[in-house]
């Protein structure tokens, strides 16, 4: 470890339902901290406290850097959620007027009490997908007769609720398999109507993501998946972003110069977390800035402990998470909030300036990432020994540190540490399993990262 111990001075906790100041003196191992560290620890709540939605507009592809979704006005963006029950829209028993009498609403405000962010909704499930013949939006069931305005107005209702609990609807036009129309490569005049319909009626969300199709090549070709994608584009007037879900695997080279398509909905299997993560920092470097990525369906399906790490080690190289079978009726409040953390931790940082950079690991860190020489998350699955980054830049910085099990959050405010590769010890009340945020309070004038100080930032 390198530094010398130093003492933290008042620490702050809040605790439920209540606010104690307490001051005590706690060994940190920080090198050379100069004036006394601030240190606040609050502990963990009973589930995350969900931000006040709708916050500053509509999620979009950054400009600056694709790879990451952000909000309209540059504020970042993270995605941890359910990634079912894919028929969502049609759980209930079906009305005479197309409508469904189901637990809708209770799914979704028992996800919004965690933090979560997301339901994965499929528009047709008939045709050839995985429901019965009703679960489409068209009247009588029947494409003929054009969109129920009776159906829509429901699902107006639940996205409108799901935008008030900050939850992104992450909807699909085709479930695997489902195609209505047999046109080919091309978007004949009903599927152009069916397309303009849907965008028409609900675009006007903030919190909403289209997708193509699930295991798109089940019942269409890439040159048919990119005119359904360029469809979709010019029908909606907010610009929101587009994903395209394939089969396992991580290439993405069919699309991945489509100015229509936005993100990579990757389905993948591996044995662990580490697995995970290799894979979505090989289809992070496979992107090189060209769209954001999206683990919408990992196998084998993970619960509890080993959720949270797979959430962890996904986001640390790169992406987004939707976890297979949490349906959010049977899912634990635990395993939901575990995600409404990360989502927290994540949207307090400069995230969609950062990068995996697991090269700057030191020390027990697993995994980095960072816009190096300004701001760094750093991880570790279980940490025995200290936490530490490589090559840090001297200067004072705030570190903010959570336990992943717990919540628990302690903040070490002005902490000034020399130059190069440091180590440091973990705060009480912080576990094994956790991540600091790690923040450059003084920088050189020009971008982050910019050391000298030329106007450009490393990458």
């Amino acid at each position: 470890m390198t530094g010398t111990q130093v003492s933290a001075g008042l620490a702050l906790l809040l605790c439920l339902g209540c606010v104690q100041e307490v001051a005590r003196s706690q060994p940190v191992g920080i090198g050379d901290t100069g004036p006394p560290l601030r240190h606040t620890a609050t502990a963990a709540p009973s589930s995350p406290t969900p931000r006040a939605y709708p916050v500053a507009g509509r999620i979009i592809a950054n400009p600056a850097n694709p790879q990451w979704l952000s909000y309209q006005n540059g504020d970042p963006f993270f995605l941890c959620s359910p990634g079912d029950p894919e028929g969502f829209l049609y759980r209930g028993f079906r009305n005479p007027d197309g409508t469904r009498d189901g637990d809708q609403a209770s799914l979704i405000q028992k996800l919004g009490e965690t933090g979560a962010n997301g339901i994965y909704l499929m528009v047709v499930r008939s045709h050839g997908g995985d429901g019965d013949s009703s679960e489409n939006p068209f009247v009588n069931s029947d494409s003929a007769q054009g969109l129920d305005p009776n159906i829509l107005e429901q699902w107006e209702g639940w996205i409108s609720e799901m935008e008030n609990q900050g939850i992104v609807a992450y909807l699909f036009l085709y479930d695997d398999g489902a195609r209505i129309w047999d046109t080919g490569d091309t978007v004949g005049p009903e599927e152009q109507s069916f397309i303009r319909g849907l965008v028409d009626r609900f675009e006007h969300h903030t919190h909403l993501i289209w997708a193509v199709a699930e295991e798109y090549n089940e019942s269409y070709s890439a040159a048919r998946v990119s005119n359904i994608a360029s469809e979709i584009r010019a029908a909606d007037d907010h610009g929101h972003p587009i994903a395209v879900h394939k089969p396992n695997g991580l290439s993405f080279a069919e699309f991945g110069d489509d100015p229509a398509v936005d993100q990579f909905a990757i389905q993948y299997t591996a044995n662990d977390a580490d697995g995970f993560h290799d894979a979505v920092v090989s289809a992070w470097n496979s992107a090189a800035g060209r769209y954001n990525l999206n683990l919408a369906e990992g196998h084998p399906d993970a619960f509890g402990a080993e959720a949270r790490l797979r959430s962890w080690a996904v986001a640390m190289g790169g992406a987004y998470i939707m976890h297979l079978r949490w349906d959010i009726a049977t899912s634990t409040p635990s395993e939901l909030e575990d995600c409404g953390r990360l989502v927290s931790f994540m949207e307090a940082t400069d995230l969609q300036r950062m990068a995996p950079h697991d090269e700057l690991a030191f020390g027990d860190t697993d995994y980095v990432l960072a816009d190096p020489g300004s701001e760094y998350i750093a991880y570790a699955a279980n940490l025995s020994g200290g936490m530490g980054l490589r090559g840090l830049v001297a200067g004072t910085y705030n570190l903010r540190w959570l336990d992943l099990a717990s919540g628990m959050i302690v903040t070490q405010s002005g902490v000034n540490l020399p130059e190069g590769d440091q180590t440091w010890s973990r705060p009480a009340g912080i576990g094994s399993e956790l991540a600091v945020h790690v923040e450059w309070m003084d920088p050189p004038a020009g971008p982050a990262g910019d050391l000298n100080e030329d106007g450009v930032a490393p990458r």
